[in-house]
C-alpha cells in the first residue's frame, strides 16, 4: 500500500461534504494506516474512479474510502460534521452491510484486524 493517497477531490464530492481530519491525514502520510487486509482507496486509480461510480448504491449517497476483500467502507456522504459514519458495504449482491459510528471506530476496528 503506497504511503499516502489521493481523496476525491471536494469539487465531485456531495455538497458540504467533509472528509474526517484523521483521513485527510492519513493520505498525506500522516497518521495510523491499516496493516492488514484493509488498503485505502487511491481516488486518482482506476480502482477509485470505479469506486466512486457504484457510490450511489441502492440509493445512498456514499463516498468511498478503503477496500477489504469482497467489502468496501463508505462515508455516509449526507453528514456535513466532518465525522460522518461510515457503512461497509459487502458487494456480494447480498445486500449486506455494517457500519460504525465514525471513521475513528472503523479504524480502530481495522488496525485490529491486522493483528489477529
Amino acid at each position: 500500500m503506497p504511503a499516502t493517497f489521493a481523496l476525491y477531490d471536494k469539487s465531485i464530492l456531495p455538497p458540504g461534504f467533509r472528509y474526517p481530519d484523521a483521513i485527510q491525514a492519513i493520505a498525506k502520510g500522516n497518521g495510523t494506516l491499516p496493516t492488514g487486509p484493509w488498503w485505502f482507496v487511491d481516488a486518482a486509480s482506476d480502482a477509485g474512479k470505479l469506486f466512486y461510480s457504484i457510490r450511489n448504491h441502492d440509493g445512498r449517497n456514499l463516498v468511498p474510502f478503503a477496500k477489504m476483500d469482497g467489502d468496501i467502507a463508505c462515508f455516509d456522504g449526507d453528514d456535513r460534521t466532518g465525522n460522518p459514519a461510515v457503512l461497509a458495504l459487502v458487494l456480494d449482491d447480498s445486500g449486506r452491510a455494517y457500519g460504525f459510528k465514525d471513521f475513528a471506530s472503523w479504524l480502530i476496528e481495522a488496525c485490529s484486524l491486522s493483528t489477529r
